[in-house]
């Protein structure tokens, strides 16, 4: 293998924990971690886009639903029962770790990809037939409600030189692959790449890599010198210095890192805000823009001047103004010219202060509505959590992250960060007995138990030790217990307390709840979790006689009270 990529593949083993994983599994996810997008691969664990054993042809398959990713059709009904619009994405990796690229290899993973759109012979392989499932879900259900056909896109990942991914022959194997998934009738966009070593360090830098540019503000206002704030000014900028914030240079897209920060996605080109700054931007009433808009909130690590009015600032988010950045971007082409010369109103805010960035994103974000899911990451249950974490006294070695993307470029063990979504989805799944719940996407959990999570009575210790629960069971996934239980993740973590505890856990506010937290840590400790969590998992199992129960009996309260009536009788 190119040393290069070998030394990067090297460092993401050792920082995901997949030491003990098979070589070429490995590899699989480690170009998934760089091709697909990061907003994807937050939902999950990397393991779990691993496909069934003896999989052939295909590596790595994720399908995206209105942003959210499905695993089966009951996931797609979930996702779209209460939308007006579908928007659906499917994304192919085939992974080698050769060193050429070889033409009956692509053609046979166009084929591979041609029959999974086909839903057509997977019986053998569960994992890829429920994925299928789930497409075929989207067409049978919800064609109807499909803003455009399924985007697709396939990458034939190898350690090649560039003279290999660009030659004519593996150009014409890429064309005949586009051209047989495009006959296909009823998918839309169809991008087919050859990715070797250039590529795959290209995405690793973009990934990794904090971003920077530099950018001409047309009229500016150094605002006074303010206790944790660097630099502020106040200033517009015209559409295409902002679109240099926003895009990627290498292609135009959009860069989604920048909006790690802002509370709130992309509401859609169909949301009547968005559809009157679009209409605005067609319009002659766009140079008047700088009194209509809000325009952008940006907040940077670091600054420094230019010539001129230009300014050079690394490190930085849009904290508001995703509405207006995505209109913008998506009118770039109807506006012409124009991006040159109307303005959008800009603040930029360098600071280091993570206390001062979050009253940023606080104040920037309160003035419109905004669900309250979005905003617990500034809660100050949220910041003693956080404390607490830093502390580390039962000694788990995880990091929160309270504000997504706040470890990004940062040395942190990956594996070991613990999101909002993932505490969720241990403590519900742990302490409030409601691991059908934890299944949930995070917006339909919240709303499920937010109520009773986060409170500010509640003891940080149990919050712990559901998280350290997690990783111990996602580490045991990576060191050998079968995947085929990953469905019944949730239903096994709730398992454990009763296998350790032997009764319901108490109240989250009580001082007994931190006793039994740490009974919890210090059983997690002890060796061979693998052995112990395999039992646990049968136990699950047991309950639905021997085999794990379908997702969406998995998903339903009456399973756990089963689980639970079965745990407590052993």
């Amino acid at each position: 293998m190119n040393p290069l990529i070998q030394g990067l593949f090297k460092k993401f083993r050792e920082e995901e924990e997949l030491l003990k994983l098979k070589d070429s599994d490995a590899f699989e996810l480690f170009t998934a971690s760089l091709l697909l997008p990061d907003d994807l691969l937050s939902q999950v664990q990397k393991t779990d886009f691993l496909l069934d054993a003896g999989t052939t042809g295909i590596d790595v398959i994720a399908l995206e639903v209105n942003g959210q990713l499905a695993w089966d059709a009951d996931d797609v009904r979930e996702i779209c029962e209460n939308t007006a619009k579908v928007e659906a994405s499917l994304y192919f990796i085939q992974a080698k770790q050769s060193g050429t690229v070889s033409g009956s290899e692509i053609l046979s993973f166009g084929e591979t990809v041609r029959k999974f759109l086909n839903n057509d012979g997977f019986a053998a392989y569960p994992r890829i037939e429920s994925l299928a499932n789930a497409l075929s879900s989207v067409f049978e259900n919800y064609a109807s409600r499909l803003k455009s056909s399924p985007s697709v896109h396939l990458d034939f990942v190898t350690t090649a030189p560039k003279t290999s991914t660009i030659a004519e022959s593996t150009k014409e194997r890429i064309g005949t692959v586009a051209e047989h998934i495009e006959n296909l009738g009823f998918v839309g966009k169809v991008a087919v790449t050859a990715l070797g070593a250039d590529d795959i360090h290209e995405a690793w830098v973009k990934k990794n890599h904090a971003n920077e540019v530099e950018i001409q503000l047309e009229k500016q206002v150094n605002l006074p010198k303010m206790p944790g704030v660097d630099q502020a000014i106040l200033g517009v900028v015209s559409v295409s210095e902002l679109l240099k914030l926003i895009e990627s240079s290498d292609d135009g897209s959009l860069d989604e890192r920048v909006f790690y920060d802002n509370v709130r996605g992309f509401k859609g080109e169909e949301n009547s805000v968005n559809q009157q700054i679009m209409s605005t931007l067609s319009s002659p009433e766009r140079n008047l823009l700088p009194v209509l808009n809000n325009g952008v909130t940006v907040v940077a690590s670091s600054y420094s001047p230019k010539p001129g009015d230009a300014v050079a600032v690394s490190g930085y988010q849009i904290v508001n103004g995703c509405q207006t950045s995505h209109c913008l971007h998506l009118s770039k082409e109807s506006m012409g010219d124009a991006i040159s010369a109307v303005y959008v109103p800009i603040r930029l805010v360098v600071t280091g202060d993570e206390e001062v960035a979050t009253l940023i994103i606080r104040a920037t974000n309160s003035q419109t509505a905004v669900q309250e899911n979005d905003l617990v990451a500034l809660t100050k249950f949220q910041k003693r959590l956080e404390d607490f974490y830093r502390l580390d006294t039962p000694d788990v070695k995880l990091t929160y992250e309270r504000r997504s993307g706040q470890f990004y470029n940062k040395e942190v063990t990956k594996t070991r960060i613990v999101t909002i979504n993932d505490q969720m989805r241990a403590i519900s799944a742990v302490f409030l007995d409601a691991p059908h719940s934890a299944a949930r996407y995070a917006n339909r959990l919240y709303n499920e138990v937010g109520t009773s999570i986060f409170r500010e009575d509640h003891k940080l210790l149990p919050y712990m030790a559901g998280a350290f629960a997690a990783y111990k069971l996602e580490n045991a996934f990576r060191n050998g217990l079968d995947p085929i239980y990953k469905p019944a993740r949730y239903h096994i973590l709730m398992a454990y307390k009763y296998y350790v505890l032997g009764k319901n856990s108490a109240s989250l506010e009580s001082k007994k709840c931190e006793e039994q937290s740490l009974k919890i840590i210090s059983a997690l400790k002890k060796p061979d979790q693998v052995a112990v969590f395999r039992s646990v998992a049968e136990m699950v199992a047991s309950v639905s006689g021997g085999q794990l129960p379908s997702s969406d009996r998995l998903k339903r309260q009456q399973f756990t009270q089963d689980l639970i009536h079965s745990l407590l009788a052993k």
